[in-house]
């Protein structure tokens, strides 16, 4: 039986009009990965329609593995987080809302960080890309921010901190495309099934 991951990516926000981390969640379900099933769904950029949707698709699906991806201003540089925050969730999303009292769920830690080594599938994703990622740098990342990406990745990680992973990936240019995210997206959930 194949693994079941599914990856989430974000609709438009700010400068962002079309989100590169939807269009490459939509591509891995096309793209050939061995032995795994890819269920993607976009989520808008609301802080409650992702406290609703995040739990649901878990439960919908069972998953083996969920990946959320987001865009970060940072060029030419793909984050895996390490973890997420309880709260400081003070800015506005884009219906205009912050969650209750800036936080994400209530009475957990608050930092949840995910128990896939994040360290060691960054390296091993470095070796399986050598020689292709000249464009690209590929790290670890403490912060996720205090914004989407790090809500709906602490609701992951208080489900089951041991399959979920974030991953930021850098804005959309002519050497950065999305066929070269989702080939690294694709390495580091066939990393993760292979080596941890």
């Amino acid at each position: 039986m194949p693994n079941k991951v599914v990856v989430t990516g974000f609709g438009p926000f700010g400068s962002h009009q079309t989100n590169p981390s939807a269009e490459v969640a939509k591509a891995l379900t096309k793209y050939p990965l061995d032995d795994c099933e890819v269920v993607a769904h976009e989520m808008r950029v609301v802080y409650s329609e992702v406290k609703d949707t995040v739990p649901k698709l878990w439960v919908d699906h069972d998953p083996d593995l969920v990946i959320h991806i987001g865009v970060h201003s940072e060029h030419q540089c793909v984050k895996i987080e390490k973890q997420a925050f309880a709260d400081g969730y003070c800015r506005f999303d884009v219906d205009g809302c912050v969650p209750h009292d800036n936080k994400c769920v209530g009475n957990l830690d608050q930092t949840l960080k995910s128990s896939i080594d994040v360290e060691g599938v960054v390296e091993m994703t470095k070796k399986e890309l050598k020689g292709e990622m000249e464009e690209l740098c590929i790290q670890s990342s403490d912060d996720p921010g205090r914004y989407l990406c790090g809500f709906s990745y602490y609701l992951s990680l208080s489900n089951d901190n041991t399959k979920a992973l974030f991953i930021h990936i850098p804005p959309v240019n002519e050497k950065i495309t999305v066929e070269l995210l989702t080939r690294v997206v694709a390495t580091i959930i066939l990393t993760v099934f292979k080596h941890f």
